[in-house]
């Protein structure tokens, strides 16, 4: 071989060399998502990473770095991935999962991994680091494609026995309250104030008619509503926990009694979106979810003293419903709710948590 050939081949491979590592991240596409946002404590689902090459020239080299929960568990299983914990991003602890690939001109890479989170919170999966290289290994280039995919993981349910113990057939009083309670939406007739009723039940219309006092007089209502208040105020991470899974199985109780029920929380709640810690009257499983994802998401800073969310969820109520308050402590909210019991003329079932039980 002539010095002359073989300087062409060196200069020749020095400007392939460069060409390849100025363009090896060219078209380079990335995604993950997961195959379910909604899951168990401990649940297996999965996670699918996605990178593709959109242009004509191959990658010769793909360090693939994901950043995910640093609690997250790979099923044992899955080979041929490099797991680290952890890493600080910000104020959340990540972990990674790396892959070295080979990718070749307008393919795409598909990987599913089975996975698990072990304990109730909302996670992110950020996005990952692409670093890729030249044709010969030597010089590296990297990019980063951040992201949010959010998984949301339930609290855990708590043991029925305990539930059904507590409550000792107070849900099946709600499931009849209809055929006993009046509804203020149907008005049948009127009947003489008898000095017991609500003011605003007073019908000013009849009353001048009849020139005596005259209130609304009701039908009976048509279905059973109850309304949940989950109050964290004071707990603890176990106290707090305790509340969440206790709510969630409260309401599980409910729907499967096919009873409506609205939902509230005083808990901060994690959300990339519009969740709040308040759910409106319903029942199936649209309803069910929106109060999995207010629990899951919930976080154990509180938004409101546990007096005005009381006063915002029962003041001026007396549209026959039943009311649930489950904290860690109910005791210490003993007058407030005894002055909400007569503010709506109805029984507040008052759930202490922690020792799974009927306190009021």
């Amino acid at each position: 071989m002539s010095f002359l050939t073989l300087a062409v081949l060196i200069i020749a491979a020095m400007l392939l060399q460069r060409y390849t590592l100025a363009h090896c991240l060219d078209g380079l596409k990335y995604d993950i998502r997961s195959d379910r946002r909604l899951v168990e404590c401990g649940e297996s689902f999965h996670l699918t990473s996605s990178v593709e090459n959109d242009k004509a020239l191959p990658v010769f080299f793909l360090h693939l770095d994901e950043t995910v929960p640093s609690s997250l568990q790979i099923a044992e299983h899955e080979k041929g991935i490099r797991f680290r914990r952890v890493r600080t991003i910000g104020t959340e602890s990540s972990s990674s999962m790396e892959q070295v690939v080979y990718i070749m001109p307008h393919q795409r890479l598909k990987r599913t991994v089975e996975v698990s989170l072990p304990e109730r919170g909302r996670y992110l999966l950020k996005g990952a680091q692409l670093t890729a290289g030249d044709l010969f290994g030597l010089q590296e280039r990297t990019m980063t494609r951040t992201m949010a995919r959010e998984i949301v993981v339930k609290p855990g349910k708590m043991e029925i026995a305990h539930l059904e113990q507590a409550f000792g057939g107070y849900l099946g009083e709600i499931s009849v309250r209809r055929f006993i309670m009046p509804d203020p939406i149907d008005t049948v007739g009127f009947r003489e104030y008898t000095g017991r009723e609500p003011m605003r039940d007073i019908s000013w219309k009849e009353t001048l008619r009849r020139n005596r006092f005259m209130v609304k007089q009701y039908d009976f209502t048509a279905e059973s509503r109850a309304s949940l208040i989950a109050d964290i105020t004071g707990a603890d991470k176990e106290g707090a926990e305790a509340v969440f899974s206790a709510a969630r199985t409260i309401c599980e109780m409910l729907e499967e009694k096919n009873i409506q029920f609205s939902f509230v929380t005083n808990a901060w709640i994690l959300s990339a979106s519009s969740v709040f810690g308040k759910v409106q009257d319903g029942t199936g499983p649209v309803h069910l979810n929106a109060v999995y994802e207010c629990l899951g998401r919930a976080c154990l800073d509180s938004t409101q003293t546990t007096e005005k969310m009381l006063r915002d969820t029962l003041k001026g109520k007396n549209d026959g419903r039943s009311y649930i308050y489950i904290s860690a402590d109910p005791m210490k909210q003993q007058d407030l709710l005894r002055y909400y019991e007569i503010e709506t003329g109805q029984k507040i079932f008052a759930f202490n948590a922690l020792r799974k039980e009927r306190v009021l």
